[in-house]
Formats: C-alpha cells, structure tokens, sequence
C-alpha cells in the first residue's frame, strides 16, 4: 500500500513570501504533483504544523 506524507508545512499567510518563497504556492505545486504521479496511493496524510502561528488567515482553505 502505498501511503504519501506530507509534513511541517508552517505556512503563513496567502501570498506571503517566507524562505524566498510562497509556502502556499509551493503547497499548491506539491498537491498537484502527488495528483500527478501517485494517483495510485491509498492516502495522503499532512502531518506536524500545517501553520507557521495557527493564524485562521495561513489556513490553506
């Protein structure tokens, strides 16, 4: 069974620039690419911190 797992993503605020990049627009990338290739997992879980402050505006949704 294959399982995806995405961890500690910290992100902050939509369109904030952290790291030199955009933690949600890289986010979006990974979604997209685990889509792509691994169609034929089982389950994707995101573990750790989701958000940087647990601000409900870093909220990827």
């Amino acid at each position: 069974m294959k399982v995806i797992q995405v961890t500690d993503v910290h992100l902050g605020r939509r369109g904030e620039v952290r790291f030199g990049v955009d933690l949600h627009e890289r986010l979006d990338r990974c979604i997209d690419h685990i889509n792509a290739r691994h169609g034929d997992a089982a389950l994707c879980i995101f573990t750790g911190d989701l958000t940087e402050s647990g601000e409900r505006k870093a909220m990827p949704i």
